[in-house]
């Protein structure tokens, strides 16, 4: 990994480099290779500036600031028996940021928080849900009419046959 230096180093390239020194005696005063001294010319030239205004952190951006996680450690602090989706929906109205579950929870974790037990009254609640969900999914289809029992029974097995 490159050696990264002082941005005020690379302002003083720049400066002698306006003064009219060449770039080998530029390297010479700084003690710097002609590799670095071009670089940073070519860049003050491309960009106007001297550090590289495209690197970053690497990584995706944090959705929530320092602000955000402090107003949901106090969210959290206040409103103990919620859960996960009603803190997302809260913090959307609070920040105006739309975050998923799986977001806030990494962010609760990186807190230090700790998940809930799931509740009585929302196990119930989920496990209605979910009945009505397997309901829905092992209903009855409706055969069609017009086809004869037969014309059914030769679609089926064509539908299911190698050829």
């Amino acid at each position: 990994m490159s050696q990264e230096f002082s941005e005020d180093l690379y302002w003083r390239i720049i400066y002698l480099h306006a003064d009219g020194l060449s770039t080998v005696n530029i390297a010479n005063t700084l003690r710097l290779s002609k590799g670095v001294i071009n670089k940073i010319i070519r860049r003050y030239n491309r960009w106007a500036c001297v550090k590289n205004p495209f690197k970053g952190i690497p990584g995706r951006r944090k959705l929530f600031s320092r602000a955000d996680i402090t107003l949901l450690r106090s969210l959290v602090g206040k409103k103990i028996d919620w859960y996960l989706d009603e803190l997302v929906y809260e913090m959307e109205c609070l920040t105006g940021k739309r975050a998923s579950i799986a977001t806030l929870w990494r962010s609760l974790q990186y807190l230090g928080i700790t998940r809930k037990k799931l509740q009585k009254a929302a196990l119930e609640r989920n496990e209605i849900v979910r009945a009505y969900y397997l309901a829905t999914i092992s209903a009855p289809k409706k055969i069609r009419s017009d086809l004869g029992s037969a014309d059914l029974i030769r679609v089926r097995s064509v539908r299911f046959s190698k050829f």
